[in-house]
């Protein structure tokens, strides 16, 4: 399995530094998006990857910065050389996809065209499911965070390896750590408070305290990661969904409070195989 992360931000418009979040998952010959936030397929091209070979779409949850790109792939099937793709999703992701592709089928001129938006399937991935998709065993839990959408963590296995990625998240170890039992690898989301703070002081005096509130009830701290990694035995922890003020040192600084094993900071473009 080979990872190209594609977008490593916090949010689709409040990052420049990075892109909102995406990675894309290379088994065998099958290429699968894990979240298209905004603007991956520019990030694609970057990597001199093809947006055609795209077979599969597992989204973590329905928040713009992790599924609005979906509509670029779907814009993209006007001129796709490639068949229609299959989305796996959870709850509600069947109304997404048909809002996206009605967005898309307004730009369809040729009946060929069409009938390649028509093609696009949806398949919900529920708390608990396990399928394999391109080659690769998903199995997906539910972990918290918007009380108002379903948002499921995932472990992908292929080949005797495993890695996680957790979507967006709070400190959840009764989900997550036996979802990433002896993974060799766990992406998780993480913010630092000194990130936190720095933002936050760009804000308007009345917005900060629901920023603090708000980052704290639906996202995870650094430590928080590391100790999901540290109980579940991973070999590596991948820190993403970054904010533009977050510093490699503190991040760092952070995760070793609980966890020893190896450590990156992802940033779009990062790859390598699992």
């Amino acid at each position: 399995m080979h990872i190209t992360f594609l977008g490593t931000g916090a949010g689709a418009a409040v990052n420049p530094q990075r892109g909102a979040a995406s990675l894309l998952l290379a088994h065998d010959d099958s290429l699968t998006l894990l979240d298209s936030g905004p603007g991956f397929m520019e990030r694609m091209a970057a990597a001199s990857l093809d947006p055609d070979r795209v077979s599969n779409v597992i989204l973590s949850h329905l928040h713009f910065d992790h599924a609005l790109g979906i509509i670029d792939l779907f814009t993209r099937l006007i001129v796709r050389r490639g068949e229609p793709v299959t989305v796996f999703g959870p709850r509600d992701t069947d109304a997404y996809i048909e809002a996206a592709l009605g967005f898309a089928r307004l730009n369809s001129t040729r009946p060929q065209s069409l009938e390649w938006l028509d093609g696009v399937s949806v398949e919900l991935t529920r708390p608990g499911d396990a399928r394999e998709v391109g080659g690769v065993s998903v199995t997906s839990v539910e972990v918290p965070h918007a009380p108002y959408l379903e948002c499921l963590a995932r472990r992908f296995t292929a080949g005797g390896r495993s890695f996680v990625y957790t979507g967006d998240t709070i400190y959840a170890p009764d989900a997550l750590v036996p979802l990433a039992d002896g993974a060799d690898l766990l992406i998780h989301e993480a913010f630092t408070e000194q990130a936190l703070e720095r933002t936050a002081a760009q804000l308007p005096e009345r917005a900060r305290d629901g920023f603090r509130r708000g980052m704290h009830s639906v996202h995870s701290p650094a430590d928080a990661a590391a100790q999901i990694a540290a109980a579940a035995g991973v070999r590596t922890l991948v820190l993403t969904h970054l904010m533009p003020e977050e510093r490699p040192a503190e991040l760092i600084a952070a995760v070793r409070e609980h966890y020893a094993g190896e450590v990156l900071i992802a940033q779009d473009g990062l790859s390598f195989s699992v």
